[in-house]
């Protein structure tokens, strides 16, 4: 938009306060005029009033400006200053410095000198120009100001720069015997500032002597030949202080005379200070670093040394002027340190030039130069460069490889050491100066009933009894002061638990060459059984005596063989409140018992042991027979308060073993039988909680999979519909998603049950052939989707039938095969099968199924960490192929339960085997019957897989059937040309050169093969379409089969080659033939509306002409059921008015006792034992949600007369 004057006016006026160098250009000398323009429109300019003044104008109105300036100018200039204006917006480089001719308003020629700026925008384009305009006489006056001002500047600078170094000037003028000193060379001299110095005077404030020489010396020879000179020189200032100055001099001669010298004298202390500080740190360091006996390297950042001391050639055996030829060699530290460490020591050298630590240490193995490998200690730090140098690493270097020798020999006697030390029958220890323990065995730590972190904690004087302990430090102090060698003292020591253990210790000193005491070696034989022996001997019956008298909380009776009390401890009067004068000789026992509770008793011993028991019997029964008797009685005090007690009864014998009284034991175990009462309060509270959980994940499963059942079941049943590519795109990612968020349920449900040890596998008979076949048609689409090639490799030697929870094995395999697929973007994926016997046990075989892949792979140092619930290899594999890193570990704990575990082989982006080995019982079987392969002798196997290839070769060969394989079409084309003796072909249909289908056309078409004479199977993946199955039957294709084709399929389809000739036979066919009978009668109870319209419309697609009837719930389920024939029943399992475990034990009542009507337990609860909820309320069999088309089907198949076509 074009501008006024006056707003450019404004617009310059702003420039000028916001860059100020725009300000110092204008200001630098007297002005003219200045313009102001816009370079998009030169006409549109503002100009000052000093401009339109020397032309002796007015200044003009912002319309009538450009027109005012063009009638002052002659044409030629008018155009040139256009012109140049131009140029500065199209180069804005361009110099804008030209000379113009104005006409003023008297007509008089008026020359300007015109010097031009051009200013950027924001963006740095060019907008506006400045000009600045100076009359043609004023040029000269301001070169002349310039130059005047630069020297005044240049003056300042000098003088501020002089003052800061320290520099002062001097003359001697040799004519008038006058000397000039500067100021600064006053203060260097510190004398006053009005000091006048004195030609014979001046040079005495030189050091005398050499200093005074030199400079005496300069000067004359400055004088006579006109030398000047440079000098540094000692002095002395007025104030008695010495200095090192530098002068220099230079003489001025005329007419061949030297009239005078001129020069500088700067103060050096400093520098001559530091110079000093430096010569003896270069010395000190060439000192240390020449005859350091630790090798010291200057690198740089490429590891080239830069210098190296003798030491460290010497290290690696080179010669100390090798350097140059380390360099010419271009010899680096990764040449000389063993490739094993080569790793840690480039990380670390890594993070020091990165900052990240400061220096670093390592050990190391390096090559001398003759190939000898030594150890090293590398300490390495970086050395910051100034702007002048790059930074540098300092590495010292010390050969340790004596030391490692030694390390490895101590460590090697240590071990043998350790090992006797250990293992002793004794207890061992090693003890320190002060007390602390060293090192204990476990024989000690067994004899005082610690582990070893528990008694390393202890003190000595912690172990130690008591009274023993001052014995023991005195005989410890002496052998210390060298009085003794060694000691030996029976001491008693503290167990564990309390008791006193009896030890024989022998100590000894143990002191290094030097006769320095060192540690302690003390053994210690537990000598407590034989002490214990000795003391019971001696004191048992006062032990007795006082057992009775101390003990107060426990009941000691003691009775004669009729009862009577003869013995009455405190104990027994605290608990039962009689005096033993009240007792003792006057009453029996049975005093002190519940009259009630006896009787009682006395039933039940009868019946135990056959006879009747009475009086003292009741209680001294099993006493009597070498046993105590230990039951739980309830006594009653004095007061006639009862309480519950334990009461141990043991028989006295005399020497003869005649049984002459008996001793009862009785503690109070009132609070132990409440503590009961508690404990069972608790479990039934924890037992309660723990179904509250389980109703809780069963709901939650439940109201999941509700709505969950109509995502996945519909979008099954609209992917099988004619779809455009985008809706069937859509449709896949959906139902993808669904079943994600079904897999994920089904995961964390299994893994809390796991977690809360609630799952529990089953055993019933499977047949593993059809259980991994199986498990293959559930992931083969996938696996197919992808372009891989999936392979069952399932030995014929292999039992067909065994014993296993069939649903956990196939999760398991499900689970590590998806992983395979999941990981694996091209090549192939295989479960291989292989039993071996177990033992002895013809009934038991170990059974090893491994999962390979050619995907990914997994780094070693994540194999660990994918057994970690929710862990992935790392947090990018969760990214890119999503999952909850739940399966693995659900699998593992599976097989844990299986007494297995999960191994896994894998090399980064080369792929993965995953395996497993489990023990089941198997049962006698003819696994694969021999099939009438008469017809079939001689087969011909196309198929570029090696693997598959083999598959089927051994295959073949278990049913002695003669095999040739071909890798391509060509090799196949070429065999039979050759050779048509071939009573059938097996062709693969992705190859490459030829396709399968393209290679039958080969021979059908060109080698004129027909059907008789050569039957063909072709093998293709899940994904195939109608354009191929037309093409087999136009091909005469004997059968087409999916990928892989199990040994029992294979054989079948020989078996049939010469029965069925009417082209070809596809192995699978799901739809149902009609029902004889007419359509069935099928009832859906079911309460959400989503579910029954799912429900009802996957079954009419099985069976179109069923009747199907919906109720919404178990109510009406059952009056239906009353009022209408039905075939089949379809019952939810949660339903409003009536469940359907209700529903279906009402049905049951009512039915007829000759028809039962089949009952399907639809349900969203996923938990452990629903199932056999289900079928013990009545139901025949379990769906769990979502239903889908596939699952339908084959339930009405089992449960109604239908037959496939």
């Amino acid at each position: 938009m074009p501008q006024s004057s006056s707003t450019l006016q404004q617009e310059f006026n702003d420039l000028l306060i916001k860059a100020p160098t725009v300000f110092s250009w204008l200001t630098e000398g007297s002005l003219d005029g200045i313009w102001y323009c816009d370079l998009e429109l030169p006409g549109k300019f503002w100009a000052n009033n000093a401009f339109w003044k020397i032309l002796g104008i007015t200044p003009p109105e912002d319309q009538n400006i450009f027109d005012r300036w063009s009638m002052t100018i002659n044409t030629f200039d008018k155009n040139k200053t256009i012109h140049l204006i131009k140029q500065c917006r199209e180069n804005p480089k361009k110099e804008f410095n030209d000379t113009f001719t104005y006409i003023d308003d008297e007509g008089n020629e008026v020359i300007l000198h015109s010097e031009g700026k051009v200013v950027f925008d924001d963006k740095n384009n060019p907008t506006r120009l400045i000009i600045k305009h100076f009359k043609e006489r004023n040029i000269k006056q301001e070169k002349l100001l310039s130059k005047v001002k630069k020297l005044k500047k240049l003056r300042g600078i000098l003088h501020e720069t002089n003052k800061v170094a320290k520099v002062g000037g001097w003359e001697v003028d040799l004519v008038n015997q006058k000397i000039t000193w500067t100021k600064v060379t006053k203060q260097i001299h510190e004398v006053d500032s009005d000091y006048k110095p004195e030609l014979e005077t001046a040079i005495n404030f030189f050091e005398e002597g050499w200093s005074r020489d030199t400079i005496t010396e300069a000067f004359a020879k400055a004088v006579e030949t006109g030398k000047q000179y440079d000098v540094e020189l000692r002095l002395i200032t007025a104030k008695g202080n010495t200095l090192w100055v530098r002068t220099i001099g230079k003489p001025v001669f005329e007419n061949g005379n030297c009239v005078r010298i001129y020069g500088a004298i700067q103060d050096i202390s400093a520098r001559k200070e530091q110079e000093a500080i430096y010569e003896e740190t270069r010395e000190k360091f060439e000192k240390i670093f020449n005859h350091s006996s630790i090798g010291i390297v200057l690198l740089d950042f490429d590891n080239k040394p830069i210098i190296a001391n003798p030491a460290s050639m010497k290290i690696f055996g080179f010669d100390k002027n090798d350097l140059e030829k380390i360099a010419q060699k271009n010899i680096t530290l990764k040449d000389i340190i063993y490739p094993e460490d080569f790793e840690e020591a480039t990380e670390l050298r890594k993070k020091l030039l990165n900052g990240e630590i400061n220096s670093y240490t390592i050990r190391s193995r390096f090559y001398k130069q003759n190939g000898e490998l030594i150890w090293c200690k590398l300490n390495s730090s970086l050395i910051k460069g100034t702007e002048n140098s790059q930074n540098m690493i300092i590495s010292h270097i010390e050969d340790i490889t004596e030391q490692k020798h030694l390390e490895e020999t101590a460590f090697e006697n240590s071990i043998r050491f350790r090992s006797a030390f250990e293992h002793s029958p004794n207890g061992m220890a090693m003890v320190g100066l002060d007390g602390t323990w060293l090192m204990v065995n476990k024989s000690l730590c067994n004899i005082l009933g610690y582990t070893k972190d528990e008694f390393v904690k202890l003190t000595f004087q912690q172990i130690t009894y008591k009274t023993d302990l001052d014995a023991d430090l005195r005989l410890l102090h002496e052998t210390l002061e060298g009085k003794r060698d060694t000691y030996s003292m029976e001491k008693r020591y503290l167990h564990k638990d309390g008791s006193i253990v009896y030890g024989l210790l022998n100590v000894s000193l143990i002191r290094d060459e030097e006769n320095t005491p060192l540690y302690f070696i003390s053994q210690i034989n537990d000598i407590t059984k034989r002490v214990k022996a000795k003391q019971e001997l001696e004191a048992s019956l006062k032990e007795l005596q006082d057992l009775m008298n101390a003990t107060t909380q426990v009941a000691i009776i003691e009775a004669d063989t009729t009862g009577i009390v003869k013995k009455y401890n405190k104990g027994a009067e605290t608990l039962l409140g009689y005096t033993a004068e009240e007792v003792i000789g006057k009453h029996k026992v049975g005093i002190f018992h519940d009259q009630e509770e006896v009787a009682k008793r006395s039933k039940l011993l009868a019946k135990k042991y056959g006879k009747e028991l009475h009086g003292i019997e009741l209680f001294t029964y099993n006493a009597t027979r070498g046993e105590y008797d230990s039951e739980e009685w309830v006594f009653v005090k004095k007061d006639g308060s009862k309480f519950d007690v334990q009461l141990v009864i043991t028989a006295i014998r005399d020497k003869n073993d005649v049984i002459t009284g008996y001793v009862g034991i009785a503690t109070d175990i009132t609070q132990l039988k409440e503590m009961e009462k508690s404990l069972v309060s608790e479990k039934h509270k924890a037992e309660y909680a723990n179904k509250s959980k389980s109703e809780f994940l069963a709901n939650m499963s439940h109201e999941i999979r509700t709505p969950l059942n109509g995502v996945i079941g519909f979008t099954d049943l609209l992917m099988k519909t004619e779809l455009n590519e985008t809706q069937s795109k859509y449709m896949q990612m959906v139902n993808t998603s669904a079943h994600s968020l079904l897999d994920l349920i089904n995961d964390i449900l299994d893994f809390s049950k796991i977690e809360a040890g609630k799952l529990e596998l089953s055993e019933d008979k499977t047949d593993l052939i059809e259980l991994c076949s199986q498990t293959v048609d559930i992931i083969k689409h996938d696996a197919h989707e992808k372009g891989l090639e999936l392979l069952l490799d399932i030995s014929p030697k292999v039992k067909r039938f065994i014993y296993a929870d069939s649903i956990r094995l196939r999760q398991i395999l499900v689970n590590l095969l998806g992983n395979a697929i999941k990981f694996t973007e091209k090549g192939e994926v295989e479960l291989k099968v292989r039993n071996t016997p177990y033992g002895n046990n013809e009934n038991e075989m170990l059974f090893e199924f491994s999962i390979r892949d050619t995907g990914i792979g997994i780094a070693p140092h994540n194999l660990q960490k994918i057994f970690n619930a929710f862990d992935q290899e790392d947090a990018s594999t969760t990214r890119k192929y999503g999952g909850t890193g739940l399966g693995i570990t659900i699998s593992n704990r599976l097989l844990e339960l299986m007494d297995s575990k999960l191994e896994v082989v894998s090399e980064l982006n080369n792929g993965s085997t995953f395996s497993f080995k489990v023990r089941f019982k198997t049962e006698f079987d003819d696994s694969y019957p021999e099939k009438q392969t008469e017809n079939v002798n001689n087969v011909l196997i196309v198929d570029d897989n090696e693997n598959n290839l083999t598959i089927l070769k051994d295959m073949l060969a278990f049913g002695k059937v003669n095999s040739v394989s071909a890798q391509n079409g060509i090799q196949a084309l070429e065999i039979l040309e050759n050779k048509n003796d071939f009573d059938l072909a097996i062709i693969d249909f992705n190859m490459p050169y030829l396709n399968g289908l393209e290679l039958i056309s080969h021979i059908r078409k060109k080698l004129k093969i027909d059907k008789e004479a050569l039957p063909i199977i072709l093998l293709h993946s899940s994904v195939v379409d109608s354009k191929i199955l037309q093409l087999c039957k136009e091909l005469d294709v004997k059968f087409e089969v999916t990928k892989p084709i199990r040994i029992d399929q294979l054989f079948d389809l020989i078996s049939n080659i010469k029965i069925d000739s009417n082209g070809v036979k596809e192995v699978v066919d799901d739809s149902f033939t009609k029902n004889e009978q007419g359509a069935y009668n099928i009832l859906i109870a079911e309460d959400n509306p989503v579910n029954q319209f799912l429900a009802k419309t996957i079954i009419q697609k099985v069976l179109p002409q069923a009747n199907i009837t919906i109720a919404e719930d178990g109510e009406k389920a059952v009056k239906m059921y009353q009022s209408m024939p039905l075939d089949l029943i379809f019952m939810d399992i949660q339903m409003p008015v009536m469940s359907g475990f209700d529903a279906t034990k009402e049905i049951r009542q009512l039915e007829d006792p000759g028809f039962r009507i089949p009952i399907i337990a639809l349900t969203a609860r996923a938990l452990k034992g629903e199932r056999e909820r289900c079928l013990d309320a009545g139901m025949d069999d379990y769906i769990t949600k979502p239903i889908i088309f596939e699952t339908i089907k084959e339930t009405i198949k089992l449960h109604l007369p239908v037959t496939l076509k």
